[in-house]
């Protein structure tokens, strides 16, 4: 009888512990989506943009240092390390959308961020009840995007005339298996490092990395589907 109480209590534990660390990824992942939003927002009201002149380029430099940065040195940083880099790659994207938002009536960004939350949190639990591993999907997607990203700036460069609906269904499709994956990858994180309360703690910063990152790409490609102009 106590071996089965003592039992119970150790699952209960865990069970606990996993709780929280989900939490801590959603919270983190909210907190920096509203960061973002919040920048972007308070900088595209004021006459910020009309003085920067090259630092949009210069921040997306220090964003994709940033990734790397977050990617290679997750296990060796301190977790306050790793939610510094977080909360700055936060502000920094929110100085970049400011570019972006300003081209769109509010009532569009308004909607596309609604319509994003949906749809992330579709995937979000696709990726936790199924149980099919989907790092194959995981990979290929990745892959997708990658050659998905040449193949934009190329559009860009040489003004290729691709229609503005197929690239964003591309990427929407692409980021759907990115996204479910990520949760997915986020869980099993927990089952290799559940007795290694620091592990966790930065794991959960790189897992609401990963699906602020998600979120942040769902919502430019269906702000570009259904945004009005100004």
């Amino acid at each position: 009888m106590n071996m089965d109480n003592k039992t119970y209590e150790y699952v209960e534990d865990r069970s606990m512990t996993i709780q929280q660390y989900i939490n801590n990824i959603f919270k983190w992942m909210i907190i920096g989506v509203l960061t973002t939003f919040m920048t972007a927002f308070a900088l595209e009201k004021s006459s910020f943009m009309s003085y920067a002149g090259m630092l949009p380029l210069i921040l997306i430099i220090f964003q994709f240092a940033v990734v790397i940065g977050l990617s290679r040195r997750l296990m060796t940083m301190k977790p306050i390390t790793a939610k510094v880099l977080y909360m700055i790659y936060s502000v920094i994207t929110g100085v970049t959308f400011s570019y972006v938002i300003a081209s769109y009536t509010s009532f569009s960004v308004a909607l596309a961020f609604l319509v994003a939350a949906i749809y992330f949190g579709v995937l979000v639990v696709l990726g936790t009840v199924i149980k099919m591993d989907l790092t194959r999907i995981g990979t290929i997607c990745l892959a997708g995007l990658f050659v998905y990203i040449i193949f934009s700036v190329i559009v860009m460069i040489f003004h290729l005339g691709v229609g503005t609906l197929i690239m964003p269904l591309i990427s929407l499709a692409l980021f759907a298996g990115i996204t479910a994956y990520d949760m997915q990858k986020s869980l099993q994180f927990y089952n290799h490092a559940s007795s290694n309360p620091e592990m966790l703690e930065k794991l959960s910063i790189y897992g609401a990395f990963n699906l602020y990152l998600d979120f942040v790409n769902i919502f430019l490609d269906i702000l570009q589907l259904l945004g009005d102009n100004k």
